[in-house]
Order: structure tokens, then C-alpha cells, then sequence
């Protein structure tokens, strides 16, 4: 199974790590997308053509997205505005890497299982509060989480906790962090900046938990003081940017993006 659907831009290098190891293709049966934000699907077309045997799972909500013209529209100008950033409209053209659509083989509920055999089975968990098509992955048996943007990722550096992102409902973004953090992990592997593993993964969502506080204690705070929300957002948005570096993040999207936290924050 595949976690996260990344963005188009990704494939050459994707390709390239591919092609350095000896594993067999034929065996990854499903692609898991975690949420619909165009960071996290963009590639999964052109993994879809690539890799024809697999089925694509998702939550009920996401599947609703993926039907609708608008979000696939944006979705795809995002993922081209990146390829072309990254210099790679030629590539693009020479590996297919359009966004024409997404269509969801199986839909994912909280607690359905997938089997991947030798007693490896894929736990999906429904955590709306990044998003409302959300969904963490956990597998017992290997103690490895998968929470995509459902709890804070480190920053770009690996030397902090990000800010948390509840873009849909702040008081239930924390309450799952809560149910995240009471499992048994070992591993902690999300779509941005990498793995963490061993006593850092142990630590690390209890720490997501004191930072989502602290953020919001740092939002009323600016509030209170009477600050505009404008400025608010704007020192939201910077230290975001300062903390990720996403590179496809645009200055408007980190500002619509921050807008929507403050609000969700504020809202609770």
C-alpha cells in the first residue's frame, strides 16, 4: 500500500528511487489518500497509470470532492503551476503527468481494515479535523501511524513542531489528536518532513497536543490585545511559511490557509 498522494512535480525523482531498488511493483495492490488538498492527491493519476492494478481509497467526503469539477480543476492547476516552477514541463509531458480526475475504487470508514497478508493489516481512523475527508492510517502490528495533516508534522529543519492546521473544526482537531496520541506507535510517518521512530515518535503527539494550545493561547492573546485580525493572520501565515518552506505554497494560499485556522481557533 502506497500512503499519500503527494504532488505531480514529485514523480521524476519518485521514478528515480524507484529504479535504484530492486522492490516488485506488481505488489502494491492500494493507494491511500489521507485528505483531498491538492498536496496530498495531486500524483495519484499518474501512479493510477503507472500502477493499473492498484485501488484507490479514500473517505466518503473526499470522494465527493474528487466529483466535483471545480476542486479537480484547481487540484490540477495547482500541480501544473508547480511543475512549472520546477522546470519540468518537458518531463511532465514524457511521463504523463496530467491531473485529469480521480475515481475511488473503495470508500474507507473509521475502523474498516485492509489485509496486506503476513499479518499486516491497515487500520483506517476518520480524524476531520484538518479537513472533513481526513483519515489516518495505523498498523497495529508494525506500531506505525500514518497521520498526515491530522496532527502537527515537524518543521522543514526536523527541529520543531509545525503549527497545527485545523482548517475544519479546532475542538475536534485536538480531540483526535488526543485519540492518536494513545496509541501504541513506534513509528510516526507523515506526508510532510519525514519519519520519526522510537522515543521521538513516542513524544512527539503529546507535544502536537501543547502546541495546538499554545497557538491558541497565542491567537486570543493577539486578540485581546486588541491586534486587527489582519495581523494576526498575516504573523500566522509568516511563521507557517518560516516553519514549512513549502515550496508550492503560494503567498495567497499560505494567507487563505492562515485566515481559515485563525477562524476555526477563534470559532471554538
Amino acid at each position: 500500500m502506497i500512503v499519500g498522494g503527494g504532488m505531480s512535480w514529485i514523480a521524476p525523482e519518485l521514478e528515480r528511487q524507484i529504479a535504484s531498488t530492486d522492490f516488485d511493483l506488481s505488489r502494491i495492490r492500494y493507494l491511500a489518500i489521507t485528505h483531498s488538498h491538492f498536496d496530498h492527491c495531486g500524483a495519484v493519476p499518474y501512479l493510477k497509470r503507472k500502477l493499473p492494478q492498484m485501488n484507490i481509497l479514500a473517505s466518503s467526503y473526499a470522494r465527493r470532492v474528487f466529483s466535483n469539477k471545480k476542486a479537480v480543476q484547481f487540484i490540477a492547476s495547482m500541480n501544473e503551476k508547480m511543475i512549472d516552477r520546477a522546470g519540468l514541463l518537458e518531463k511532465a509531458k514524457e511521463i504523463d503527468l496530467q491531473f485529469d480526475a480521480i475515481q475511488i475504487d473503495r470508500v474507507v470508514a473509521d475502523l474498516d481494515t485492509v489485509d496486506l497478508g503476513d499479518g499486516i493489516e491497515v487500520r483506517f481512523l476518520e480524524v476531520p479535523g484538518h479537513t472533513k475527508c481526513s483519515i489516518a492510517l495505523y498498523v497495529p502490528a508494525l506500531k506505525i501511524l500514518f497521520p498526515s495533516d491530522s496532527a502537527s508534522f515537524p518543521t522543514y529543519d526536523g527541529k520543531g513542531i509545525a503549527q497545527p492546521s485545523p482548517q475544519y473544526d479546532f475542538r475536534l482537531y485536538k480531540e483526535l489528536l488526543k485519540k492518536l496520541a494513545s496509541l501504541e506507535v513506534e513509528t510516526l510517518a507523515f506526508e510532510h518532513h519525514g519519519v520519526l521512530m522510537g522515543e521521538e515518535a513516542r513524544r512527539f503527539l503529546g507535544q502536537a497536543i501543547e502546541k495546538a494550545e499554545e497557538d491558541r493561547k497565542f491567537i486570543m492573546t493577539m486578540v485581546h490585545n486588541q491586534e486587527s485580525l489582519e495581523a494576526v493572520v498575516q504573523k500566522f501565515a509568516g511563521e507557517f511559511q518560516e516553519q514549512t518552506r513549502f515550496p508550492f505554497l503560494t503567498p495567497e494560499v499560505q494567507k487563505s490557509v492562515a485566515e481559515t485556522v485563525v477562524g476555526k481557533i477563534l470559532q471554538a
